[in-house]
């Protein structure tokens, strides 16, 4: 059993079937710790929950039952057990201006970044939580994503948006500035009356739930 399917095996055995392998080796050492390899690990949001707020999508849908961070970290956990167990280091990495769960997972190849900033995984849509764990294993890795693949002409995340922070072009690309296509601060004074109207709204949000 090569390297890749005996990881995957035993984090899919604790629940955790979205997982991504990125080659950080194009970042420089200081963002990544030395370290070549970024495993990027998530969970969703319940489908259900998602289901039932897709009609009231101006409302609260994420609450206090889906913050709990245990799914993630049991999976951080397992797989640092795993790393160890191999004798490979293992280093758990956090969200820096330098090196996001977003854009480890987006040089994994699992998802881009939307109109709304969120990763947008291939899996669920923008419904996903990360963490993340940097190695020196010889994983084989993903291939990146470099360009949004959101529809160019979708704009139900925009429209969702009570403080009409997302703006219609561009299009996220790596090397394109958040500022450019996102409204922070139109975000931070109307997130109490969002909580995430965009992820609920999200077709690919959909998609991943039928």
């Amino acid at each position: 059993m090569d390297l890749n399917h005996a990881f995957v095996k035993a984090l899919q055995e604790e629940g955790c079937h979205i997982i991504g392998f990125a080659d950080l080796r194009e970042l420089p050492e200081e963002c990544r710790n030395k370290l070549p390899v970024g495993i990027i690990m998530a969970t969703t949001y319940a489908p259900e929950k998602l289901w039932d707020k897709l009609s009231e999508a101006q409302r609260k849908i994420i609450n206090d039952d889906w913050a709990s961070d245990s799914p993630l970290d049991c999976y951080n956990k397992k797989a640092k057990a795993f790393l160890k167990e191999h004798g490979y280091k293992r280093n758990t990495t956090y969200p820096t201006m330098q090196l996001t769960y977003k854009m480890l997972a987006t040089i994994a190849g699992i998802g881009w970044i939307g109109r709304n900033t969120l990763l947008v995984s291939n899996a669920q849509g923008p419904a996903v939580r990360f963490t993340a764990v940097l190695t020196n294993a010889p994983f084989a890795c993903g291939t990146p994503i470099t360009a949004s693949q959101c529809p160019p002409n979708c704009r139900l995340c925009m429209d969702a948006c009570p403080g009409k922070a997302i703006k219609a072009e561009p299009l996220w690309a790596r090397g394109i500035h958040r500022d450019e296509f996102f409204d922070v601060d139109a975000c931070k004074k109307n997130r109490s009356g969002c909580g995430g109207a965009c992820v609920a709204c999200c077709p690919f949000t959909a998609k991943g739930l039928c």
